[in-house]
C-alpha cells in the first residue's frame, strides 16, 4: 500500500512540475487518424408520371416517345359530334414490328383490341392536365380548355380520349406536358370540324 501511495505521489509531482513549466512553443497534439468512408448520396429518382391504374399493364416493349396525337370524328348525332384520339409512336428500334404492326414508319401503341392497348396508350399520353383522367387535354382553338361548362366543347363523360364538339372549328388533343416527344414530333393532334 505504501508503494502505491509513493507511486501516486511521484506521478502527481511530475504533473505539477510539467504544469508550471513555460514553453515558447506549444506542443502539438496529434489527433488519431480515423478513416471514414463517405456515405454515398442517394441517386435521384427520375420524375415519372403516376403509376398505371390497378390491373393495367403495358409490357415489353413499352412505347417510345410519342410522334403525335391522331384525332378523328368518331360519330355524329345531330349537332353533337364525338371526337376520338389516339397516340402514334415512331418505329424506334423496331417498336412497331415488336408491337404487332410490321415494319411501319409509325404505329399505335398496340393493335386495336389488344389487352395492353389501354395501358400502353395511358403510358404514352399521361393524364389530362384539365381533368386528371388518363388521356389527352382537349382544347377548342388554341387555348379554350374543353370542360363540362364550356360553350364550344366538353370532355366525354367516361372516356378522356374522346370529346364532344359543340360547334365548327379546330379541336386539339394534347398529351401531358411531362411525356416525352420524339424528335420532330408533337404532343398534340388537331382536327377541323365542319
Amino acid at each position: 500500500m505504501r508503494q502505491a501511495t509513493a507511486a501516486v505521489g511521484v506521478l502527481g509531482g511530475l504533473v505539477l512540475c510539467a504544469c508550471g513549466e513555460s514553453s515558447s512553443t506549444p506542443t502539438a497534439v496529434k489527433a488519431p487518424v480515423v478513416s471514414i468512408s463517405p456515405t454515398p448520396a442517394p441517386t435521384p429518382t427520375p420524375k415519372t408520371s403516376a403509376s398505371l391504374p390497378p390491373g393495367l399493364v403495358c409490357g415489353s416493349p413499352t412505347p417510345p416517345p410519342m410522334l403525335r396525337m391522331s384525332v378523328k370524328v368518331h360519330a355524329r348525332d345531330g349537332t353533337r359530334i364525338v371526337l376520338d384520339s389516339k397516340p402514334l409512336v415512331p418505329n424506334t428500334n423496331g417498336y412497331c414490328e415488336k408491337a404487332g404492326f410490321g415494319d411501319w414508319k409509325y404505329c399505335e401503341t398496340r393493335p386495336e383490341g389488344h389487352p395492353e392497348r389501354v395501358a400502353c396508350d395511358y403510358l404514352a399520353v399521361g393524364q389530362s392536365e384539365a381533368t386528371g383522367r388518363w388521356g389527352p387535354t382537349w382544347y377548342f382553338g388554341d387555348d379554350e380548355v374543353c370542360g363540362t361548362n364550356t360553350e364550344n366543347c366538353a370532355n366525354h363523360p367516361t372516356e378522356q380520349f374522346m370529346a364532344i364538339a359543340k360547334k365548327k372549328g379546330a379541336y386539339v388533343a394534347c398529351a401531358a406536358g411531362d411525356k416525352p416527344v420524339a424528335d420532330g414530333g408533337s404532343r398534340c393532334g388537331e382536327i377541323e370540324v365542319q
